[in-house]
């Protein structure tokens, strides 16, 4: 039957038995198989090309929901298997998939050896299905993309500095008073405008406020590695500065201004016959994440 549907895509024996990786006598021999146990003519062929009889074209269809359901009677018995195997491609954000994904991607891989990964940390918008990816994990608000989304613990942004910074140009007590500091921007935040905008809760209301700063940075890490130095306050998630503040490297900053918590879903296709080592993953990630 997988003959007989790559022949009538392909148009061809030479085609089909390059993807079957056999050769054009043994296709010819599969549909001769067939033409003998249905006692009826395939695949009405001349020296230059195959037409298709009426029931050729009703048993091509009744071929590809045969075959379809074998397909999904397989993906059915790997979801029982003992172990899943094979690879898993995922997409996160540079900062969030640092800290936060690949933690949880290094136990996933202890506990189930046989399966491998290919996280791509890129802050971009990744379309999932385009760039074949298994699933994505997107920080913020998500727009209707025809996707599965689960919601995970959410991401929260803080404001730190190092003591000895703070030690020499003060504490800052209230949002305005971040004005009068160096503040270590992110150029995302703001990529094509000169001026950049920090958000803060005041009185449980959302306010942005304007920032300067003698360094600028496309890359979340070195924000952290230059406020460690002491080049001025960040503002950056909390997992990223958890282990610097424990270590009392940085001091948490203005912590009754918080902006609300950013959403974090896990996305991954509407399709009711995923494969077993893409359930596995997320349930997995549910439970470390959510």
């Amino acid at each position: 039957m997988e003959a007989f549907v790559l022949t009538v895509k392909t148009g061809s024996f030479v085609a089909t038995s390059i993807s079957l990786n056999t050769s054009p006598q043994m296709i010819a021999k599969y549909i001769a198989f067939l033409e003998n146990y249905l006692g009826l003519k395939l695949l009405n062929r001349t020296t230059r090309s195959q037409n298709l009889t009426e029931f050729d074209k009703q048993y091509y269809e009744r071929c590809l929901f045969i075959l379809g359901e074998i397909k999904a009677t397989k993906t059915l018995a790997q979801q029982y298997s003992d172990e899943p195997r094979g690879n898993l491609k995922i997409s996160a954000p540079v900062s969030y998939g640092h800290f936060n994904v690949i933690p949880v991607i290094s136990h996933f891989m202890k506990r189930y050896p046989k399966m491998s990964v290919d996280i791509q940390l890129n802050d971009r918008y990744v379309d999932l299905v385009q760039e074949n990816f298994d699933i994505v994990f997107r920080v913020g608000e998500l727009t209707d993309s025809g996707l599965i989304a689960r919601k995970l613990n959410p991401y929260q942004l803080i404001f730190a500095a190092s003591p000895s910074y703070l030690a020499q140009y003060g504490v800052p007590s209230v949002p305005n008073d971040i004005k009068k500091h160096q503040c270590l921007i992110y150029q995302y935040v703001n990529p094509s405008k000169k001026d950049y905008l920090w958000p803060f809760t005041i009185n449980g209301k959302l306010v942005h406020f304007p920032i300067s700063g003698s360094l600028t940075s496309n890359n979340t890490l070195a924000l952290a590695a230059a406020a460690v130095e002491g080049l001025g306050i960040t503002m950056l998630p909390e997992s990223m500065l958890r282990e610097a503040i424990t270590q009392n490297k940085l001091l948490p900053i203005l912590q009754n201004f918080l902006p609300p918590a950013r959403e974090v879903h896990l996305l991954y296709p509407a399709d009711r016959q995923r494969p077993s080592k893409l359930n596995i993953f997320i349930e997995f990630v549910l439970d470390s994440m959510s």
